[in-house]
Parts: C-alpha cells; sequence; structure tokens
C-alpha cells in the first residue's frame, strides 16, 4: 500500500498495441489502458527505446486524473525516474493544468506539488528519421476543420488521428477523406466508482497536454514528422487570478504550454514537431476561414461539449445550444455565415433566446469572468457582436437587442495574424497563399509581428 500517491508501472504490448498505466494511493489501485490502432507494431530498437521513453513521460502525464482525485502532498515514481528538467515541466504541468479544478475544489495547490528527480539522469536523443507529413487531432469542432483543408491546400501528405470516435468526430473525418487512426481510451473503473460516490476531489484536468504525449507516441508508431494542432491564440488567455497565478481553462492548449513540451520532446526525438497551426490567428479568423473553407463540414461539424462526454450515455447527439461552447462558437461564426445555415446546423438560435443573457454578458465582458471552457478573448467576442450590428442579420434577435447599445465598442482590431507560433518555416509561407485579402470578405486582413 503507497501511502504517497505512487506511479506504479507502465506497459506497452507492442503486439497488441495496449498501453497500460498503473497508480496507487493507500487502497485504491488505478489502471487505464490506451490502445493504438494497426498492431503489431515491428520497429527499430532505437524507436523502440525512443517510444518506452515517451510511454514513461505518458505515465506521469497521465497520472494527473488520479493524483487529483486525493491531491496528496507526497509522490512516488516507481516506473522510472524523472530529471531535473522533466520533474520541473511536471510540477508546473500540474499546478497550472489544474488551476480550474482547484479553484473549484476551494484548493490551493501553490507550492505544493514537487516531482522527485534523480540528478543523475542523463539520455542523449535519439536520433530517428520520420516521414515529413502530418498529423492532425481531429475534435469534431472548426478549428480542426480548418487545420485540415489548410493542410489539403498545401498538398502535404495529412492523415486524421482522434481518441475515441464520437458522431461528430467520425463524420468530420468522413467529409476531409483523408485517413484516419482512432485510438481507444480506458478510464480506471475504480475512479469513475469514486468520482459517482463523489468520495474524491473531482474537476477538469488538463486533456490536451495529456494527449500530447499519446499524440508523440503516435508519430513514431505511425511515421510522422508534424503533430499539427489548431490551438488559436486566445488559448493563450486566462481566466482569473488566484494570488499570482493565472488560471486559464486552455492552460495545455496555450503557446506556454506548446514550448515547453517542445523542449521536452527535443530531448528524446528533436527531428519530431508538435505544434499548432492554427496558434497565430485571432477566433475571428479562425471563423471567417471555417465559413470560407470548410462548409461541406457545416452540417456534422459540433463544438459542445456535452456531445463528447465520456460517457457515452450522456452524450448529446450535437448541441446544446445553451452552454458558454456553444453561445461563443455561435457567435463568432455569425459574422461570416448565412444566418440560416448557422442555426441549422446548431439547431436553435442562442442569440434569440433570453436565458442566454447572462452566459454573453460573460462572453462580452460585462459581468463575472472569462467563463471557464474554450472561448476567445473577450475583445474578440465584442468584435463579432460589433460586425453582427454592423449586418444587419441578427438585429431582430433578443440578445442582440438587449445589449446593442451596452457592448463596449474594440479599440483593436482582432481579425488580423498574431504573432508567436511555431509552424514550420516552410509550411507558415505555403498557407499564408491561401489566407490573403482573396479570403477575407471583411477586407480587414493584415500580416503582423509573424515570428518566423
Amino acid at each position: 500500500m503507497c501511502k504517497a500517491f505512487c506511479y506504479k508501472k507502465f506497459n506497452f504490448n507492442f503486439e497488441t498495441g495496449e498501453l497500460s498505466l498503473e497508480y496507487e494511493f493507500k487502497e485504491h489501485a488505478f489502471v487505464e489502458k490506451i490502445t493504438f490502432p494497426n498492431a503489431p507494431f515491428k520497429v527499430s530498437k532505437e524507436k523502440k527505446e525512443a517510444l518506452n521513453n515517451i510511454f514513461f513521460l505518458a505515465h506521469i502525464a497521465f497520472g494527473i486524473s488520479y493524483y487529483k482525485a486525493f491531491c496528496p502532498k507526497d509522490i512516488e515514481i516507481q516506473s522510472g525516474s524523472l530529471s531535473l528538467k522533466e520533474a520541473l515541466f511536471f510540477n508546473k504541468f500540474y499546478l497550472e493544468g489544474l488551476g480550474e479544478f482547484a479553484v473549484r475544489n476551494h484548493l490551493n495547490l501553490q507550492g505544493k506539488i514537487n516531482f522527485p528527480f534523480s540528478k543523475e539522469k542523463k539520455s542523449a536523443p535519439f536520433n530517428i528519421s520520420l516521414k515529413k507529413r502530418f498529423l492532425v487531432p481531429i475534435g469534431g469542432g472548426k478549428d480542426s476543420c480548418v487545420s485540415l483543408e489548410l493542410l489539403k491546400k498545401t498538398k502535404n501528405e495529412t492523415a486524421g488521428i482522434a481518441i475515441g470516435q464520437p458522431r461528430p468526430i467520425t463524420e468530420c473525418i468522413q467529409k476531409a477523406d483523408i485517413p484516419s487512426f482512432f485510438i481507444k481510451r480506458e478510464i480506471s473503473k475504480t475512479l469513475l466508482e469514486l468520482n459517482k460516490k463523489d468520495e474524491v476531489y473531482n474537476g477538469h484536468v488538463p486533456i490536451t497536454g495529456m494527449l500530447a504525449f499519446i499524440l508523440w507516441a503516435s508519430a513514431l508508431l505511425y511515421d510522422y514528422q508534424f503533430i499539427a494542432m489548431s490551438c488559436e491564440n486566445s488559448a493563450n488567455s486566462g481566466n482569473l487570478m488566484q494570488g499570482e497565478l493565472k488560471i486559464n481553462h486552455q492552460y495545455s492548449k496555450s503557446f506556454d504550454f506548446e514550448k515547453d513540451f517542445k523542449e521536452i520532446t527535443k530531448s528524446v526525438t528533436p527531428n519530431f514537431l508538435y505544434f499548432s497551426l492554427l496558434r497565430p490567428f485571432s477566433e475571428l479568423k479562425i471563423a471567417e476561414l471555417f465559413s470560407n473553407l470548410s462548409s461541406k463540414y457545416f452540417d456534422v461539424f459540433t463544438s459542445c461539449n456535452k456531445a463528447f462526454k465520456l460517457d457515452e450515455n450522456k452524450r448529446l447527439d450535437r448541441w446544446c445550444g445553451s452552454c458558454d461552447k456553444c453561445r461563443f462558437v455561435f457567435l463568432i461564426l455569425a459574422p461570416f455565415m448565412d444566418k440560416q445555415t448557422l442555426i441549422n446546423a446548431v439547431g436553435r438560435n442562442p442569440l434569440n433566446e433570453i436565458e442566454n443573457l447572462n452566459g454573453y454578458k460573460e462572453l462580452l465582458g460585462m459581468s463575472g469572468h472569462k467563463p471557464f471552457e474554450c472561448v476567445g478573448e473577450i475583445n474578440e467576442c465584442r468584435q463579432a457582436f460589433h460586425l453582427l450590428i454592423s449586418s444587419n442579420k441578427f438585429n431582430q434577435d433578443i440578445i442582440i437587442k438587449e445589449l446593442k447599445h451596452l457592448v463596449p465598442k474594440n479599440e483593436v482590431d482582432s481579425l488580423f495574424i498574431l504573432g508567436q507560433h511555431q509552424i514550420p518555416k516552410e509550411l507558415f509561407n505555403e498557407i499564408s497563399r491561401f489566407i490573403g485579402e482573396k479570403d477575407c470578405h471583411l477586407g480587414t486582413w493584415k500580416r503582423r509581428n509573424c515570428s518566423l
């Protein structure tokens, strides 16, 4: 019995493609399983060693789901040892990734998460060459559809990859007509039972960051040099402060995480790159690109998280139309899409329902704080709102009429390309050809501060 939270062991079966991750705390034992398709995997000795390094780090990353149930002070790692650099990475990953969780559970984890490390751990990176092609994680929403269509325009070899097979994900991949890989994840039933009994802490985990390690392993197993994420610039924006710590629901989608993760990956496989293709873009620019490039997805894409619940019995078929994510996506797309097409896609019109008024006030920065959701910045929401007013398309809808004279106007134009990204220079130059003024019917596209 482990009195500390214990990372017991991990094992990857190259014949079946199953990764098992084991944890223990006091009388509780947890086993999570992740299955990669297309097994058996025949890999070189060097690649096998690199994958074992990656799976060890994945073991630590996925442990956050089980650690958070108890949040003990003491941590014990039996499955391997972390370097100082890796321990510092996971100290930050757990602290910031559990930021929202801590606030909602009235906890303060600052200074309490300290991973043990070995001063002696030193390992040379593996010189593994990978094919210059792209794996795009598909989430079933607008963002990954834009990434897919941009990459397809560049003629680069591209495939989709997803964790699970909810309907929006499978149908978006079908519409894209590309090769795909579906990974299966099974969370420990012990944790699910504890959550049902309300005997442990529960809440948000940095799932994108956790899955980054599985995507890294996938790149080696399927021979892809690049993982092209679809995280936008607004993911860098926090929700509130807990003392001196910025709490960001989207921490593991942020550029800060992406840079830190790159430092970890290059220590093992320097020829691999995880980056976000949409990082330079505002939410408004992504919405415009979606309306121009992705019309074939209009009847299948879904951004509502209720369509992706782990418990399949609790999943909605499409959109709920009344959560923060639904409100935001409808608002940000409304200036660029035909009104009836958008209403048909979502199944209702959130801008014409008075019960959404308070939710829109939060998105527009008129009350509360930025919602704990994957939503854009307040300035982006305000600009979308005023673009709607000027278009007259929604001016008879309840929310527009209620807030028309109350929402402040932006001093900053959010419809441009921003800086800070890790897109390979050659690829960035390629996609830039498809994002100029010819694709921007509002005529406000600018290229500004692009860090290559």
